[in-house]
């Protein structure tokens, strides 16, 4: 109130008096010297004329740094060229202007000025501005200000209120643009592998790259934690976007310098074009979360937003309804693929494969509708629902006789870390239908022990300490860490088929699947090898003394019908072999 008194004052005396005021630019500094608060002159258009020490005080800048260059406020970025306007607006209709404004200290934080604003009449019209500085007060409230665009502390780029304003005003003005949303990838990692202070060090650097890339007219926010958008005016179509999305990236995955350490961070980029992809800002906002959901849902960089995606996320939410109506309904089917034991010659185990056909879209692909159960929560229920069919199925395999079958069931990363430590919401339905644990494989991937959890290492003694066997599925498609081997307990490790499509005739191919089953084999582990198709395949896989194959060499997945069929017909043959040859090895 003592600060609002001394303003009024000023201005009544300023009223009566300030035509007869000096007119050089040493009289201009001593117009506002004798103020006890931060007091400049400027020009209609911002530009300060002269300040006083409270004034240099108050923003860290010295007078050559003030003097004949905008005002603080006006260069802090927060602010349009409607400021100046209002202002003027204001000083014209009242004869004075105040209000609250924020700016930004040399130093780079942000100040909450009280400000009022007279004419005063020199050898050019001019501005004078008495500034209050509220070091104390809450930067947040500056969103209540109409027109006010906040920043990040941390990185001096637009907040996400402040952002999200800028976006709906340039909505309302029509003028095309493109909107540019990056999402960091396993940034929590940085913070848990380093300190937060890399995680913010890493983030002031990418701003400042940001900045650099896109300059001054393009609006740039942290809309998120790890999280940015970009607004670049006058984009009207997807190649534009493109190439800016392009630059972004590189910006991106350019190594930052962190102290003693190189780090790099890597991310997905969505873009959406204005006014094609939305009706207002918040369609605009909603369809970019839509590409970035897609780009990550394909493994990509960068994805634009465009009308098919829209129809293609219709399909999926309408197949994710169907999805959860077949897991309820037991629509989900198993088929089963045999594993051949080479030693024996004969089906040991046997593959179990999730079969989903649809009434109206006919056979769906694993490919399809397992991702979307992963991606969607319904992968436990489902894996439930398998397992339990599972443990049926395999009761029938052993009323009939087939009591050394093992069944090799697949679980996917999210379903093994919730497993309970112990492995008891997997051994309980099991022991439940009256089984061994010794019956079941649990097919797991690669990528389960990438974060390297002790809870993993814990989940597969319990399993395995049940009488349950652990195997790596696809190996070699992955991250391929052979130290997982060593560091984890497995009993099997499946390779993936795209090591033998080539064999045995390619050179490489074949050394190469030879280290494999050398290291695995000396490891002591067993292999299955997959996606065998071929007899000189399957001789070869023989000569290195692998104990398993498995593909359709042997069989196709197959229903339980036919199923049953199969291991009929090869308990048969497998009988007579045995009766020609003497062997009570292969004598069932």
């Amino acid at each position: 109130m003592r600060l609002q008194q001394q303003v009024m004052r000023v201005i009544g005396r300023w009223r009566g008096a300030g035509r007869t005021r000096p007119r050089q630019a040493t009289d201009l500094d001593a117009v506002v010297a004798h103020y006890a608060i931060g007091a400049v002159l400027c020009t209609d258009q911002g530009v300060i004329r002269a300040a006083n020490h409270h004034f240099e005080t108050l923003t860290g800048f010295s007078r050559d740094e003030l003097v004949d260059l905008p005002a603080p406020v006006l260069r802090s970025g927060l602010y349009n060229s409607s400021l100046l306007d209002g202002v003027l607006s204001g000083v014209a209709q009242h004869g004075f202007w105040q209000g609250r404004l924020y700016s930004r200290h040399k130093s780079g934080r942000l100040l909450a000025e009280h400000l009022t604003i007279c004419r005063y009449q020199g050898d050019e019209p001019l501005l004078l501005s008495l500034v209050g500085v509220s070091h104390q007060e809450a930067v947040s409230a500056a969103v209540e200000q109409q027109g006010v665009r906040m920043l990040d502390p941390l990185t001096g780029l637009l907040d996400r209120p402040g952002f999200y304003a800028e976006l709906e005003q340039c909505c309302s003005h029509g003028m095309p643009f493109g909107l540019l949303s990056l999402d960091l990838k396993n940034f929590c990692q940085i913070n848990t592998q380093f300190d937060h202070h890399t995680g913010d060090v890493l983030l002031q650097q990418l701003a400042d790259r940001l900045r650099l890339l896109v300059g001054s007219r393009e609006l740039i926010g942290r809309v998120g934690g790890d999280g940015f958008a970009l607004l670049l005016p006058g984009l009207s179509d997807e190649l534009q976007l493109e190439e800016w999305a392009q630059q972004v990236l590189r910006e991106l995955h350019r190594a930052f310098d962190v102290g003693p350490r190189k780090l790099r961070l890597s991310g997905t980029l969505a873009g959406a074009l204005w006014p094609r992809d939305g009706e207002d800002h918040h369609q605009l906002l909603r369809h970019a979360d839509v590409a970035l959901f897609e780009a990550r849902r394909q493994l990509r960089d960068y994805f634009c937003f465009s009308s098919q995606m829209l129809e293609r996320i219709a399909h999926r939410e309408r197949m994710q309804k169907e999805l959860m109506a077949a897991i309820s309904g037991d629509a989900i089917e198993l088929a089963y693929q045999p594993i051949w034991d080479n030693r024996l010659g004969r089906v040991a185990k046997l593959e179990a494969l999730a079969r989903w056909t649809h009434p109206e879209w006919g056979v769906i692909s694993p490919v399809e509708f397992i991702p979307l159960a992963e991606q969607s929560g319904l992968i436990q229920a489902l894996g439930e629902k398998l397992l339990a069919r599972a443990c049926q199925d395999l009761k029938r395999l052993q009323a009939a006789g087939y009591d050394w079958l093992q069944i090799s069931i697949n679980r996917s990363t999210l379903e093994f870390n919730t497993l309970n430590p112990d492995g008891c919401d997997w051994l309980d339905v099991i022991h439940d239908h009256g089984l061994s644990p010794s019956a079941f494989i649990f097919e797991i991937t690669e990528s389960i022990f990438m974060d390297g959890h002790e809870d993993h290492l814990q989940r597969i003694r319990a399993l395995r300490a049940a009488g349950s066997m652990i195997a790596i599925d696809d190996f070699g498609t992955g991250f391929s860490a052979l130290n997982y081997l060593r560091l984890y307990p497995m009993d099997l490790v499946k390779i993936d088929r795209s090591f033998v499509q080539q064999i045995p005739g390619n050179i490489q191919d074949r050394l190469l699947l030879k280290g494999l089953i050398d290291i695995v084999h000396n490891l002591g582990m067993q292999l299955v090898v997959e996606g065998i198709e071929r007899e000189e395949q399957q001789a070869f896989i023989c000569s290195q003394d692998c104990a398993y194959t498995q593909g359709y060499l042997f069989s196709k997945p197959l229903a339980w019908p036919d199923l049953m069929s199969y291991l009929q017909h090869h308990l048969a043959a497998t009988q007579r072999d045995a009766a020609r040859v003497g062997s009570p090895i292969l004598a069932i």
